[in-house]
């Protein structure tokens, strides 16, 4: 969950200079910016998570600052793996994702049902993007995967997440003014899938 909300909270930075008290939505001038899991609970950190972070040198006493893309997207990488979401490169494994979130959210179907459709809406927009990225050419794609981690996993947790703010289960949100200007920017600026 801690690449998500790095990812999320990236997408937010890059894209938050206007004042939250805008009633219009801009997509070139997003709300201020909102930790979304303040506004959508989230699944939070687990020894997974924290495992990945440890190995990838992420969010420790001496952190500089939000991590290289590099290490971001190992990171992704390596939650996937871990938790058997993913078992063979750029592919879910939907049967072990279920079974691990059911196992982890028993008594909350509601937010197990908007993960799983959150990855289901994802994957095919991300695996479309990926080819297209693996096709660039000069500084592109190709060299780019021959460095280090495929971007698929980053790609991924980023644009599940976003689904899932969307389509936060009610006992998950927070509704307040903040947290609806941020879901309408989110919905409307078609972030996401």
């Amino acid at each position: 969950m801690l690449a998500l909300k790095f990812l999320v909270s990236c997408v937010f930075l890059i894209v938050s200079y206007s004042c939250a008290e805008a009633v219009e939505i801009d997509c070139q001038r997003p709300p201020r910016l909102v930790d979304p899991s303040l506004c959508c609970k989230d699944g939070g950190r687990d020894q997974t998570t924290e495992a990945c972070a440890q190995r990838m040198g992420i969010g420790g006493q001496h952190n500089n600052g939000p991590p290289t893309v590099e290490k971001a997207t190992c990171f992704a990488e390596c939650i996937l793996k871990e938790t058997q979401y993913m078992q063979v490169p750029e592919k879910l494994n939907y049967d072990a994702m279920r079974a691990h979130l059911q196992n982890k959210f028993s008594n909350d179907s509601a937010y197990v049902e908007t993960m799983m459709q959150a990855y289901r809406k994802c994957e095919p927009v991300v695996q479309q993007k990926l080819q297209v990225f693996k096709q660039t050419p000069l500084r592109g794609g190709a060299a780019a995967l021959r460095r280090g981690c495929s971007p698929y996993s980053g790609m991924l947790l980023g644009c599940s997440y976003m689904e899932y703010f969307k389509n936060c289960p009610a006992h998950r949100w927070t509704d307040n003014e903040q947290c609806a200007l941020a879901k309408q920017f989110v919905t409307q600026c078609s972030l996401g899938a």
